[in-house]
């Protein structure tokens, strides 16, 4: 049997329109989905919205509807969104769907007959906008720094989780699984949050909140918006059933740094807890800026996806978001930044290339692949693969381009249109050398721009259905058959127009 890979972004909080910040998280999940399948894994990936919380329930007020009725609506965009940049998620959760109460009510139980869930007065700072309490340490000038509001003060009977009972064993995991929180600072964070762990409370009194996942037994509490959250990892797999072994334990939770406590601390402790295995890495991704700017619906600076990909187009934008943000750090977006990697990477790099190779083998070979002598680019991927492997996916399209530059610089100093009228056979043997190399940059353009991947084989005559044949064999040189016809076809990226400007 092929080895599995159960790969999960975090679900996307409803309570707002998609923006570009998830759109990125979806594409780096992506790309590892598909490297996976390249490889002949059998790969589960799932993505989904977290619709419970103070957040949401406030967000339904202040649209005048009721909060189902509004979370249906934002979903559904989130869900389109998934299908408009391409991703090839296998499920897609929601919190308010009924196999995710039965999971997370479940899980609940499965802790609480461990001992690790007990009922108390409580009272302390909350944030509606982390959906946490706060201690004073946490607070600057009084306020939230990541929300910059001032914390309610809630008081009330609550059920908590015992979370001290795990210091000793996360730091156990911690220090046998070095990899379990990437990269490894982002685990140096959570190792000293550890250090200083507190019981958490896990439910709210329908007093307080209406709108979230009622308490087994206990009709007076609903589950705190995190316990159901994160439980959504476990309803994708298809918990409690059993046959949810068959992907889990997940291989990669694929997140943004904000949430890294509550993926790294509280969730291990949950499934420890409900004696359910652990998984195997959370890896930790950066934030997208605009223009050098914290983006904010009050700086007016918030990039909408959709408008982006209507704008740029799907592949496009793919490619800058991967290329140009790295996982393991921040990143920026532009519209000039955009329309360079458009025009230098796309327009002037794939696309030209492919261009001027098929459109040579036309004019010089009547249209069909010459036949030749083996060639290789096993050390491109071999840095690839381990660029890839490390979360580099910008570092694995440098790969790719590398190899773009070289089969250029090959056209530059090779001149076929000179070894068209004095050496033919050269000419063939360079043709080849040329049409073959495009076949694997396709290949490895996959994971992170199929469409382009699958258009580029296809002018070269090529079948292959990514993702369903063995990367190990696809990446043989010499594979692209002699007398296979190829076309040119339109340019793969058209010039873009000129942004336009007023003048007063």
């Amino acid at each position: 049997m092929p080895d599995k890979f159960y790969i999960t972004t975090a679900i996307a909080y409803v309570n707002g329109e998609p923006h570009i910040g998830y759109a990125l998280e979806l594409l780096y999940a992506d790309v590892l989905a598909r490297y996976h399948r390249m490889r002949d894994e059998d790969v589960f990936f799932a993505t989904g919205t977290d619709e419970h919380g103070a957040k949401i329930f406030q967000a339904a007020e202040r649209a005048k509807t009721d909060p189902q009725a509004f979370t249906n609506k934002i979903s559904a965009r989130f869900r389109l969104l998934a299908d408009v940049l391409n991703i090839s998620n296998d499920d897609f959760v929601r919190t308010t769907e009924a196999r995710h109460v039965v999971a997370s009510q479940e899980l609940w139980r499965r802790a609480a007959m461990n001992g690790k869930i007990y009922k108390k007065r409580y009272s302390g700072l909350y944030c509606v906008g982390c959906e946490a309490f706060k201690t004073e340490k946490e607070l600057v000038d009084g306020k939230c720094p990541d929300h910059n509001t001032v914390p309610e003060h809630l008081e009330d009977e609550n059920y908590f989780f015992k979370l001290t009972d795990y210091k000793d064993a996360l730091q156990k995991l911690f220090a046998f699984r070095p990899d379990f929180v990437t990269p490894s600072g982002r685990l140096n964070e959570v190792k000293e949050w550890v250090k200083n762990l507190e019981d958490v409370s896990i439910s709210r009194s329908i007093r307080q909140l209406s709108w979230g996942i009622p308490v087994p037994n206990d009709p007076s509490q609903v589950m705190y918006v995190w316990f159901d959250a994160l439980t959504n990892y476990l309803t994708a797999a298809g918990f409690p059933d059993e046959r949810y072994k068959q992907h889990w334990p997940a291989d990669v939770h694929v997140i943004g740094k904000e949430i890294s406590r509550f993926h790294a601390v509280l969730w291990p402790a949950m499934l420890m807890a409900a004696g359910v295995e652990v998984p195997h890495q959370v890896a930790v991704h950066g934030h997208i800026s605009a223009d050098g700017r914290k983006m904010s619906k009050t700086l007016g600076n918030v990039i909408d996806p959709f408008a982006l990909v209507e704008k740029f187009g799907v592949e496009p934008v793919r490619y800058f978001l991967l290329r140009e943000v790295p996982f393991n750090s921040d990143g920026d977006y532009s519209d000039a930044r955009m329309r360079e990697r458009y025009a230098g990477d796309l327009a002037n790099g794939v696309g030209n290339l492919v261009s001027r190779v098929l459109a040579m083998i036309e004019k010089y070979e009547n249209g069909v692949v010459p036949a030749v002598a083996k060639a290789v680019v096993e050390s491109t991927w071999l840095a690839y693969e381990e660029h890839i492997k490390a979360h580099d996916f910008h570092l694995a399209l440098a790969d790719v381009w590398d190899v773009i530059g070289s089969a250029d610089k090959l056209v530059t100093e090779r001149e076929p249109w000179v070894l068209a009228k004095t050496d033919k056979a050269e000419l063939s043997k360079l043709l080849y050398v040329l049409a073959e190399t495009i076949r694997h940059i396709a290949l490895m353009l996959w994971p992170f721009m199929p469409e382009t991947a699958e258009n580029i084989l296809a002018r070269l005559g090529v079948s292959t259905e990514l993702g369903k044949e063995p990367l190990s064999e696809l990446q043989t040189w010499g594979l692209l058959k002699p007398g296979t016809k190829v076309s040119k076809g339109e340019p793969l990226f058209p010039r873009l127009q000129q942004p336009t400007t007023n003048n007063q």
